[in-house]
């Protein structure tokens, strides 16, 4: 089912201007809705990222035993039985809140924060010298496996796509992109085709072959998600920008057949479990548990079961498990990004913290602690109204109109897809 608010403005939009007629290929949507979608998506990522934060990569073979809907920490894992990881900050949520005063940074979302300034520098032409200076200065530590190679071969002189190639890079089927590159879909509002485009150049940097197909994936999803909120077809929508014998592909197949005959998660996490965990096209996957596919088919597992609800959907993202806080992070972005900003619990923005809630989600504060010369304090408002900054040059670039109708600001979309 459409938004309202965009049925209303398209019937508005051909009563005040009979001479622009919208066709099937075009979208409206005023700017107020459209940053409060983008506040969702930085919202939810952040919600799902320490909701997810104390079981990453923890549970492997089997699903975590408990739905996890809302922050556990340090104190539940004896209640409850729970693998975490006690001996680092990923189990101490509240804590890092009240240090913190507000959310604070992590490769779900810090990635994408050097992007917003490299994008701000350099323009939505962004290419890989560019983006390669960017990472030289700015992204150093807290990074990890297909990333922290792809930095340091930027050092001994190579730059992307060659830094996430196969020949270069041996963890090339890593994760790592596909947690860091929703932001194209975001700043290309219901133009997929560059979202997909822009999502698989970022993927490269990383990763290589079929694992950059979740990257081209969650960037059509997030693209689509502003104008499309049925999780089925965002799902069928997005799988037909990858390869038809991509394996990531094969295996949304199967989950949206899964969904059908099987109403338990928990069943068709162990089928996809089975099918994908060890060996995909052929190559053995040497570190399962960080797989991009099925990191990235555990992701539209709780897509597909959430059914459009934010916290069934990443609570299904979080207990599925493998490196959980990254699906989390980016399902909670997307239902976030669908639903706005105002549709995530206010339990899971305002009460984090150990002491009194906060008025506003996470404080309005965003404390970058991991990415070098950056700004180490950050409002969140600043940060997705510079998101909304870029949305809008990639809106008119592409061919979009910005409107004004009575006052309010209007945008005028060439959708590439079929709603």
């Amino acid at each position: 089912m459409k938004s309202i608010t965009l049925t209303v403005l398209f019937a508005l939009n051909l009563l005040l201007f009979p001479a622009f007629m919208l066709s099937a290929e075009t979208a409206t949507i005023d700017r107020d809705t459209l940053r409060d979608k983008i506040m969702g998506y930085w919202l939810g990522q952040l919600v799902g990222n320490y909701m997810g934060f104390p079981f990453e990569n923890l549970y492997l073979n089997e699903a975590i035993p408990i739905d996890i809907d809302r922050y556990y920490d340090f104190r539940d894992a004896d209640k409850y039985d729970l693998k975490m990881n006690l001996n680092d900050r990923r189990a101490y949520p509240r804590i890092m809140a009240d240090a913190m005063g507000g959310a604070w940074s992590d490769d779900d979302t810090d990635i994408e924060f050097v992007t917003l300034h490299a994008l701000e520098k350099y323009g939505l032409d962004l290419d890989y010298d560019e983006i390669s200076e960017m990472w030289k200065k700015h992204v150093n530590r807290f990074i990890w496996s297909a990333s922290r190679k792809a930095r340091d071969l930027m050092d001994a002189g190579l730059k992307p796509p060659h830094t996430g190639s196969r020949q270069y890079n041996e963890y090339w089927y890593r994760i790592t992109s596909q947690l860091m590159n929703e932001i194209w879909g975001v700043v290309y509002p219901g133009i997929t085709r560059k979202a997909a485009e822009r999502s698989e150049w970022g993927a490269r940097i990383m990763t290589d072959s079929w694992a950059t197909h979740p990257d081209i994936v969650y960037g059509v999803l997030f693209s689509a998600g502003f104008f499309e909120e049925n999780p089925e077809q965002l799902v069928r929508l997005s799988m037909e920008y990858i390869p038809e014998d991509s394996p990531f592909r094969q295996g949304m197949e199967d989950l949206l057949q899964w969904r059908k005959e099987e109403k338990d998660w928990r069943k068709v996490r162990a089928l996809m479990h089975e099918k994908y965990v060890a060996e995909i096209d052929g190559f053995t996957i040497p570190y399962q548990v960080g797989g991009s596919v099925i990191n990235g088919l555990a992701g539209i597992l709780a897509i597909l079961y959430g059914e459009g609800d934010f916290l069934e959907t990443v609570a299904v993202a979080v207990s599925a498990g493998y490196d959980c806080d990254n699906q989390a992070a980016t399902c909670g972005g997307l239902l976030g990004l669908i639903h706005g900003g105002n549709s995530i619990p206010e339990f899971l923005t305002k009460e984090l913290p150990s002491r009194d809630p906060w008025t506003r989600p996470f404080n309005n504060q965003y404390i970058n602690y991991s990415r070098d010369g950056l700004p180490n304090y950050n409002e969140i408002d600043d940060l997705v109204d510079r998101i909304l900054a870029i949305a809008e040059q990639a809106i008119l670039e592409s061919g979009g109109r910005k409107l004004n109708i009575e006052g309010q600001t209007i945008y005028d979309i060439p959708l590439d897809f079929s709603m």
